[in-house]
Formats: C-alpha cells, sequence, structure tokens
C-alpha cells in the first residue's frame, strides 16, 4: 500500500519458512506486473524470485518511484517501550506474534505513565499516537490508569496500524 501515493509501497507480511520465496505484483495475483530480484537490492521485471533471509515477520517496502526500483525486507520483533513498561525507556518488553490472529500481543502490567511500539529494540522502527491510528514515530501512548493490560498490535492493513490495550 502507498500511503502518500507516491509509489512507495510498505506491508508486513510473516514468514513462517525460512525457504519462502516471494515477488512483489501490481495486482492480487500474477495477472499484473511483477517484480523478482534486479540484484543489490533492486526489482527488476525478469528477475527471480525474491528471498528473505529467515523465517519471521518482516516489514517489506518496494519504491517505485526512481530508477531503478528497489526494495528492502526488514526482519520485526515488536514489544513496548516506555516508563509504563517494567523496562523503562531502556528495555523493551517482547510481544509474541500469533499467525492465527495475525496479531502481536503481550499481557504485562503497566504503571500510568507513557509507552510505544518498537521493533528489533531499536528506534529505527516505533509506532505511537492514536491505538486505532498508529504511526511512524508518533506521539507516546499514555496509560490512564495502572495494572495489568492485554496489549495487541495489528499490523495486518497497511491503511492502518492498529493496537487495543484491554485491562486484565
Amino acid at each position: 500500500y502507498s500511503r502518500n501515493l507516491d509509489f512507495k509501497y510498505e506491508g508486513y507480511a510473516n514468514f513462517p519458512d525460512a525457504n519462502t520465496d516471494f515477488k512483489f505484483t501490481s495486482e492480487p495475483s500474477w495477472s499484473g506486473t511483477n517484480y523478482g530480484d534486479g540484484g543489490g537490492g533492486t526489482l527488476s521485471t525478469s528477475g527471480d524470485n525474491l528471498k528473505i533471509s529467515g523465517a519471521g515477520y518482516y516489514l517489506l517496502k518496494a519504491d517505485l518511484s526512481g530508477s531503478p526500483f528497489t526494495y528492502s525486507a526488514v526482519k520485526t520483533e515488536w514489544g513496548l517501550i516506555g516508563d509504563a513498561t517494567a523496562g523503562s525507556w531502556n528495555d523493551s518488553t517482547p510481544m509474541t506474534y500469533d499467525p492465527a490472529t495475525k496479531l502481536w500481543s503481550v499481557t504485562t502490567a503497566l504503571d500510568a505513565k507513557e509507552f510505544k511500539f518498537r521493533a528489533n529494540n531499536g528506534w529505527d522502527i516505533n509506532l505511537g499516537g492514536a491505538l486505532d491510528n498508529l504511526g511512524y514515530g508518533g506521539d507516546n501512548i499514555a496509560v490512564a490508569q495502572a495494572g495489568t493490560y492485554l496489549i495487541t498490535l495489528n499490523l495486518s492493513d497497511p491503511k492502518q496500524y492498529k493496537a487495543t490495550m484491554v485491562k486484565q
């Protein structure tokens, strides 16, 4: 999906098998233009299948705005970070991905402070803001009342990343 309609596309996909090949397509089938490996992070309509570096949940990007067309596939592990969490702003609280529900989740105690979602224990990929419309680098998420919460992160719709917080 191209959020800015600028021919720069992104989405998340789970690859349960380390030997999975894929291509980017212009249609939700093979009847459109198919983009494979052009070498060196580039895409080609005559290229072989793209390959991932191991099983996992990936942020996929394809940039068709210039020449050459490029792509990236970054494996992600998601967690919570912030002064509302046990690790504060130093250590992420890991989340677990469920391929059946397509959700990341964690049940954890939170203080009445703030947190964000981040991938790979780093700040390159982090989400914040409103739970029903998370954005990259978005504002911290406030926890109104301390307690134990079931928190889910839904990255299956690139038009609108969402999360829920349900007090247990």
